[in-house]
């Protein structure tokens, strides 16, 4: 359906020449469908209850987006329960493996979005790409970034682990081993993102409910009905974060500390 409605976008551009923004403004219509959609599906099906804390944190400029990321239902939560109900157009920083997605393929590169090539020998000219989407971000453009690089699961970060531990980096293995429930960060895509759009927010996004549903099979064992998606949501303001790329990057691992309490206490709840 997607594809299908994609193409006729296209086709109504080409034969009636309507404007590009004109164009661009339906893509990104059609990207809030699609979130909106799949949601309301999963309601649905699955019996999902979505509770949304702190959204207070929601009002305020277009933001970076800086989520946990727990199972493919994750990721329209930035464009179902932010993007859509502000009003903002939403760019987002994904693998370039994505891409074997028909869907996200057409409509993913009609849109600012950033499809990263994370085994890169060189990953300079990815994160200068980052940061000149960025900086073209205007104040109704928000950026969505998975720091974590991928979905979690308990193998995975057993993976991590031992990886940080056979290198002999005790530091990183001390940080990852305080996140039971997530994935070390990769900040340098986030750095890139801050150092192009200095004036924009952090927004942080906390939630559960998906745990256990990191691929496709995990939707067909029952594991998401009747259950309630907590998301919680905190801002640091542009004003303040601070200018060196070092405090910065002590800044993300102290949010995501931030995220590990929130997650636990939202884990916890869900278990009385």
């Amino acid at each position: 359906m997607g594809v299908l409605t994609s193409g006729w976008l296209w086709l109504l551009h080409v034969v009636l020449r309507t404007p590009r923004q004109a164009y661009l403004h339906a893509n990104s219509t059609l990207q809030f469908w699609w979130a909106d959609t799949l949601r309301r599906g999963a309601e649905k099906l699955f019996r999902l209850n979505f509770v949304i804390e702190s959204e207070n944190a929601l009002a305020g400029p277009a933001a970076i987006v800086l989520p946990r990321h727990t199972s493919i239902g994750d990721t329209i939560l930035p464009v179902s329960f932010y993007a859509k109900a502000k009003q903002l157009r939403v760019s987002y920083v994904l693998k370039r493996e994505l891409l074997l997605d028909p869907c996200l393929d057409i409509v993913g590169n009609r849109l600012a979005n950033v499809f990263l090539n994370r085994v890169a020998e060189d990953m300079g000219p990815e994160l200068a790409e980052l940061e000149a989407l960025a900086a073209s971000a205007t104040d109704q453009d928000s950026l969505v970034i998975y720091m974590e690089g991928t979905r979690f699961s308990s193998t995975k970060r057993r993976r991590v682990l031992k990886l940080l531990a056979d290198k002999g980096d005790d530091e990183a293995l001390h940080r990852a081993e305080a996140w039971p429930n997530l994935l070390p960060i990769r900040p340098a895509g986030a750095l890139a993102l801050m150092k192009g759009a200095p004036d924009k927010d952090l927004l942080f996004l906390a939630h559960s409910g998906f745990e256990g549903s990191a691929n496709f099979a995990n939707l067909f064992n029952g594991s998401w009905m009747n259950t309630t998606v907590h998301l919680r949501f905190w801002r640091i303001k542009a004003a303040d974060i601070p200018a060196a790329e070092h405090d910065r990057r002590a800044l993300l691992f102290s949010q995501w500390d931030l995220m590990q309490q929130a997650v636990a206490e939202m884990l916890a709840a869900e278990s009385d």
